[in-house]
């Protein structure tokens, strides 16, 4: 069988879609290695990097085309082309307009990952030009697909929620977890902190500077704090700057703690354990996730987490997380005091969060989608 696999998420500094696309590819070539009829083609784009991506016997890696830098005109007019001559038996889209929305070739089975529907819950956190994009494609795509993929429950229910049609196309098969998510040594951490400036106790959060992260509240909740509790932990603040951060970095430079919290900007994925492992508490109270892969790779360090109530986190972290209402600052700053202040809570949170990482499992996500692969054939 000839798979085709478009990896337009994945970029030296992706996300979580980009995580996603580049554990899924290397599991699944690694079970098919000894599968030698199939043959897996990456369809990627100039800001590609090669080197994310084991390289294996299956893999073949489709360069044409890669010049053209926007999604919509590779994907709806050229990139046909390659698959109608490489015959592609079966091709998967690893985000929401990753298969080629104009094109239609009868012999070609489609699959599309949905790892969320935030244009539609929060259409107001993105600009109008990303709004059009998603919401205009999304629609074609989903009919297209043979098969769709949704990375949480949360994430499936909003699908049938806005395309109630596609309900009986839809499979959640969740993401995995990283090997080199555990806890560290204090040595350990040392050193990778000494890389960052970041010398004293503190409590971390991570993801994209953009309002749809709640990073305002998690700062107002951080500064309260500092007010009532007389803490020396710092707030450290790890991810690139995303759409309307100038917003959110101007209104922590007013505040009276803005020393006490530090940007890190973008953070390599190899440091992640370390600054997740040295953290007393991981706090990540976002508005909305389609799963919420931080969370995870957090608890998979033994760190305490405390995130939100709402979308797909409660659904990863289960009984191993503090779960708050991300609009209410009063209960954020009761939970992170509760927590510096309880060791014994912090024990049994690191002791839980170590037993439900193992819930989760990038090969085992890997086996799911191949099922899916061919039950789309039968």
């Amino acid at each position: 069988m000839k798979i085709g696999l478009d990896v337009d998420s994945l970029t030296i500094k992706s996300g979580g879609i980009g995580r996603y696309a580049v554990n899924l590819i290397n599991h699944v070539a690694k079970i098919l290695l000894n599968e030698g009829q199939n043959e897996i083609f990456i369809f990627f784009h100039h800001s590609f990097d090669r080197d994310l991506i084991y390289k294996h016997s299956h893999l073949k890696f489709i360069d044409k085309y890669t010049h053209i830098k926007s999604n919509v005109l590779r994907k709806g007019i050229f990139l046909p082309f390659s698959m109608r001559r490489l015959k592609m038996d079966l091709f998967h889209g690893l985000d929401h307009i990753g298969i080629p929305f104009l094109y239609e070739d009868k012999r070609c089975k489609y699959v599309v990952t949905i790892h969320d529907l935030i244009t539609r819950i929060y259409p107001s956190k993105f600009t109008k030009k990303h709004r059009l994009v998603q919401n205009t494609l999304l629609p074609h795509i989903l009919r297209k697909a043979g098969r769709i993929i949704a990375v949480s429950n949360s994430t499936k229910n909003d699908i049938i929620k806005f395309y109630p049609e596609y309900a009986h196309k839809i499979k959640v098969i969740y993401e995995g977890v990283e090997p080199q998510f555990f806890p560290r040594s204090n040595q350990e951490i040392e050193k990778t902190l000494d890389k960052y400036n970041v010398d004293f106790r503190y409590i971390l959060f991570l993801g994209t500077v953009e309002p749809r992260k709640n990073i305002i509240r998690v700062v107002d909740a951080f500064i309260q704090l500092k007010q009532e509790g007389n803490i020396e932990q710092k707030l450290v603040i790890t991810g690139r700057k995303g759409w309307l951060y100038k917003d959110i970095i101007e209104k922590i430079n007013k505040t009276p703690f803005s020393q006490d919290i530090i940007f890190t900007d973008f953070v390599d994925d190899e440091d992640l354990p370390f600054l997740y492992s040295g953290a007393e508490i991981f706090l990540y109270p976002s508005l909305y996730e389609g799963f919420g892969l931080p969370v995870l790779e957090a608890m998979s360090c033994g760190s305490p987490v405390i995130t939100s109530n709402l979308s797909s986190l409660p659904e990863v972290a289960g009984d191993a997380a503090i779960l708050v209402d991300p609009m209410n600052v009063e209960e954020i700053v009761q939970a992170m005091e509760k927590l510096l202040r309880d060791r014994e809570l912090r024990k049994e949170l690191k002791r839980k969060s170590l037993e439900r990482a193992k819930f989760f499992s990038w090969e085992m996500a890997a086996k799911e989608t191949l099922h899916l692969y061919e039950d789309i054939f039968g």
